[in-house]
């Protein structure tokens, strides 16, 4: 028999490329093996062919097979840029991220008018936030198409991130301008506008996109969100189950809905949804997990122990062992707990149910295997302050020196009289006038079930993004006290707070908080922070009413969350009073002490957490 000529190869290739557009990769599959098993061809040499297996082995799920084909294309034929992207796309889906960017770089290096190559990688950027060289990349792509809208919302998103709406809302504008009907860049439109405190312009962008898109379950879900936000409950509620109507098996709307009826007092409609959605779905084991968490959140730990223990029945999932852990954790078998979480961890890592570990270990007196567990998670979150708050526990616990250097109770821990905005003639007119501001926002009935404070209510949403007059002085006022808090602190790159002093800085959370007769903070910290903060505008009297502590109302820090009885230690007591700012390490462990007083008393606060702009 002859051998196969180019030509006939060519017309095979375009054939079966055909085939694999069509979803018919096995066959593709099955036909090249038999081309490239014949010894009369010249197929083996052929980098198209190996490109071409690459992709059908890429296409019926079998990475590594299809990274072998395209390496091999790319030996027989270095100089292809289409080649090296998809390989780079491969990588990234096989999660080796470090090759994915290698690869993408050579297909830029062949192409530097590649668009495809360059925005792959910015999303690779993005995925890692590594978001100014992500940046890079999408302007690349921008000064060689302007008007490319993947690019521009990509844009748009990474400054959505870094909390510059402003800027993010411009670039999703600019990609709507060029393609009115892009549902992306309508919804995180929408986002942006949102968290930007602008409600009416995100409800409006909701709106036009549930036109384009009437099926897509997280536009309803976003409206919820933003009508919640404004206090339209019963728009919320509905909004809630429209989208679980699109989308019955999404755990986000689920436990949302539920945190709303918490919040809202609806107790009765609490978990609804969840068993409507399992009697529909009984094989759906996230769903019964989600409902487990919520029902745990809620203080609820039988029924939630039952649901996981029927979830588990389906399949063990390294996410249920660490739920049935916990659950085995708060009827004090703190042994059985570890030995299920530790389980966990070894199906598939997770920092979430690393740091539950890491509690357990340090509840059962392991300080040595906490810290052990607590240098494995630090590679992958070295940033994260429930480590290191953690830490600051093993080596306070352990009679470790470098405790002393971690936390310095006085000098890291600084209060200040809020500054007085002009045009007020005194502080107490303008806490007055700020106190009636937030006072509107607090209308729910209850605290959020996953947050730290206990009889109490918490404003939704980014409060120093709202536009209100009183805000916005609120927030610049905070702006030059954290900025006189950072200029005192020394230098130190081996220190996890003072290796991150910048005088660029973002606020990555803001909030109003008030607290009813005997409320109060349960101890934690700030574990995405870096600088956190309380504010006080409003506090009771407390020396009026019969107070379990002397120091009711009051701010404490250094006891940690794990109630480790004897072992805790209270290092520093704040006593609160109007226009007092008090800025601390988010990783130094705080809560409030309970306070007595009349139904109608209560302590209002604006904390708020501070991170390095750009991180």
């Amino acid at each position: 028999m002859p051998n196969v000529s180019s030509a006939n190869i060519t017309i095979k290739l375009q054939h079966l490329f055909s085939l694999l557009q069509k979803g018919e990769a096995k066959t593709v599959i099955k036909e090249l093996d038999a081309l490239l098993t014949r010894a009369d061809n010249n197929a083996g040499n052929n980098a198209d062919v190996m490109h071409l297996a690459a992709m059908a082995h890429k296409a019926d799920g079998s990475l590594d097979k299809a990274i072998s084909y395209f390496i091999e294309s790319s030996r027989i034929n270095k100089n292809q840029p289409q080649v090296h992207n998809n390989l780079g796309n491969t990588y990234k889906q096989n999660l080796n991220v470090v090759l994915a960017e290698k690869h993408y770089k050579i297909a830029i290096s062949l192409n530097p008018q590649y668009l495809d190559a360059l925005k792959n990688l910015g999303l690779l950027y993005l995925s890692e936030q590594k978001y100014a060289q992500a940046k890079l990349s999408f302007q690349q792509v921008l000064s060689l198409s302007k008007n490319d809208v993947s690019a521009l919302t990509s844009l748009g998103n990474i400054y959505k991130v870094e909390q510059d709406f402003q800027l993010a809302i411009k670039f999703y504008k600019q990609a709507l301008s060029a393609n009115p009907n892009y549902i992306n860049a309508w919804h995180n439109l929408g986002v942006s506008h949102r968290m930007n405190g602008e409600f009416l312009l995100a409800l409006e962008c909701f709106k036009k996109a549930q036109v384009i898109a009437p099926n897509l379950a997280e536009l309803d879900f976003n409206e919820a969100n933003t009508q919640f936000d404004m206090g339209n409950y019963q728009q919320a509620e509905q909004a809630y189950w429209r989208a679980l109507r699109k989308a019955p098996d999404n755990c986000e709307v689920h436990e949302t809905l539920n945190e709303f009826y918490w919040q809202t007092g609806k107790k009765s409609e609490f978990g609804k949804s969840f068993k409507l959605a399992i009697e529909h779905l009984p094989n759906n084991s996230l769903l019964r997990q989600a409902y487990a968490e919520s029902l745990l959140s809620a203080g609820n730990q039988e029924n939630a122990k039952i649901v996981v223990d029927e979830a588990l029945k389906l399949e063990k999932t390294p996410d249920l062992l660490h739920l049935k852990g916990k659950l085995v954790a708060s009827s004090g078998d703190i042994k059985a707990a570890i030995s299920l979480i530790e389980s966990s961890l070894l199906q598939h890592y997770k920092l979430s149910n690393a740091l539950d570990l890491i509690e357990l270990l340090i509840r059962n007196f392991d300080y040595e295997q906490a810290l052990v567990q607590i240098s494995y998670a630090e590679q992958i979150a070295p940033k994260n302050q429930l480590l290191i708050a953690y830490k600051s526990t093993c080596w306070r616990l352990t009679h470790d020196e470098r405790y002393h250097w971690l936390i310095d109770y006085q000098k890291h821990i600084q209060t200040y009289d809020i500054p007085v905005p002009k045009g007020y003639s005194s502080r107490a007119m303008f806490l007055d006038e700020l106190q009636g501001v937030l006072l509107a926002m607090h209308q729910t009935e209850h605290e959020p079930l996953k947050q730290t404070l206990r009889f109490g209510t918490q404003t939704p949403g980014r409060l120093f993004y709202k536009p209100i007059k009183q805000i916005v002085e609120l927030k610049n006022a905070f702006e030059a006290v954290t900025h006189e808090y950072i200029s005192a602190l020394p230098e130190d790159n081996s220190h996890p707070l003072l290796s991150r002093k910048t005088s660029q800085v973002s606020f990555a959370g803001s909030w109003s908080v008030k607290l009813k007769p005997n409320g109060f903070h349960v101890n934690h910290v700030h574990p995405e922070g870096w600088l956190s903060s309380c504010f006080y505008i409003h506090v009771p009297n407390f020396s009026s009413y019969s107070q379990a502590s002397e120091h009711a109302g009051a701010i404490k820090f250094g006891e940690s969350s794990m109630n480790l009885s004897a072992r805790e230690k209270i290092s520093r007591i704040v006593k609160p009073k109007p226009g007092l700012v008090t800025i601390f390490p988010s990783y130094v462990w705080h809560g409030t002490f309970p306070f007595n007083g009349p139904s109608d008393a209560f302590r209002l606060t604006a904390p708020c957490d501070i991170t390095p702009m750009g991180e």
